[in-house]
């Protein structure tokens, strides 16, 4: 049975390591302005002490609890774990923890959780994409806290935005593509409602052929989930008609699930149909045939929006309020 023991505080901290109140407390919450000899000495006494800082206690007198929440449509998903990594990482260099909850793509779920971590005084709160319900947007403009809108550029965000196009990246990628294939080129995407990066690339898709006088037949138009078997289904369907020459796949996923299914049908990618995805996974380097794709900074676009929050809620000027991560194209084997 465990014994109750008072609680050691930050004097006792002060006393093993022998610094002043203040120093812990700079160690806790700043510890890149803390020389190096001063902080191991005072994380020593941590240890020994076994001290967790009470977050509620700091919450009340500061109004600031260290936290800032994350909201992502998956934890399934490497593209977040990668932006997730980048934004985790350097908040924990400034003394910031990252609270992170799925909104499984559910504008609903998404407004849900931004109540709930209000109601925990998170300091800030990024968000994936910018398909918030007028609810959410409403409940974080009252809030006053920072808030970063990531992942796909905004002209117009809430507070603060840092991504790509995924207009642009998509519009590009199309193009070159109907110059090397012309006009018969497919969208397998991932479901569009609730997800504007979905929406945009079909949209950027539409706006390549258009640019080239091409309206897709409705059929070469096909929403899957973004899983391996949603590029299988998506092939499925696009057999059923007069195949195209080219598909233009909204994920990485997806377009390495269309690539298997054309190899068990017999069709030769890139000979019979080329094939492009979106994202430049890990996988996409190692698929025979090789992935043509479009790669986005993630990783950076994690560290960028964890540097806007940490200055927003340091009340230091924030560089840009809209910051445009850029893309490429890799073109590999597959178109």
């Amino acid at each position: 049975m465990l014994t109750t023991r008072l609680r050691p505080r930050l004097a006792d901290i002060a006393r093993a390591a022998g610094v002043s109140t203040m120093t812990v407390a700079r160690v806790l919450r700043e510890p890149a302005k803390v020389s190096a000899k001063t902080l191991a000495t005072v994380r020593k006494a941590l240890d020994a002490t076994g001290y967790v800082p009470d977050l509620v206690a700091r919450s009340l007198a500061s109004q600031r609890t260290g936290v800032v929440a994350m909201v992502v449509p998956s934890l399934a998903s490497s593209l977040i774990a990668e932006v997730t990594q980048g934004l985790s990482q350097t908040l924990a260099r400034h003394g910031r923890q990252v609270m992170i909850g799925a909104s499984n793509y559910s504008a609903d779920e998404e407004e849900a959780l931004v109540r709930n971590f209000l109601s925990r005084r998170v300091d800030a709160i990024y968000l994936t994409g910018t398909s918030q319900t007028k609810a959410c947007l409403d409940l974080l403009a009252r809030a006053g806290i920072p808030v970063v809108q990531g992942g796909n550029y905004a002209d117009t965000p809430l507070d603060m935005a840092v991504g790509t196009s995924n207009f642009e990246s998509s519009r590009d990628l199309v193009m070159h593509l109907v110059r090397r294939y012309g006009g018969s080129i497919a969208n397998i995407c991932g479901t569009i409602a609730g997800n504007d990066r979905a929406r945009d690339r079909r949209r950027g898709y539409l706006a390549a052929l258009r640019s080239a006088g091409i309206t897709p037949p409705d059929t070469w138009l096909i929403e899957v989930p973004i899983t391996m078997d949603g590029g299988k289904t998506g092939i499925a369907r696009l057999l059923e008609y007069d195949p195209p020459r080219a598909v233009f796949c909204g994920s990485d996923v997806i377009a390495a699930g269309a690539v298997f299914a054309c190899l068990r049908q017999g069709i030769r990618v890139p000979d019979d149909m080329a094939i492009a995805g979106y994202d430049d996974l890990d996988i996409a380097a190692h698929l025979s045939p090789s992935l043509t794709t479009v790669r986005v900074p993630r990783f950076d676009i994690g560290v960028r929006a964890a540097e806007m929050i940490d200055a927003a809620i340091g009340g230091r000027p924030v560089a840009q309020l809209r910051v445009d991560m850029g893309f490429s194209i890799v073109w590999r084997e597959s178109a």
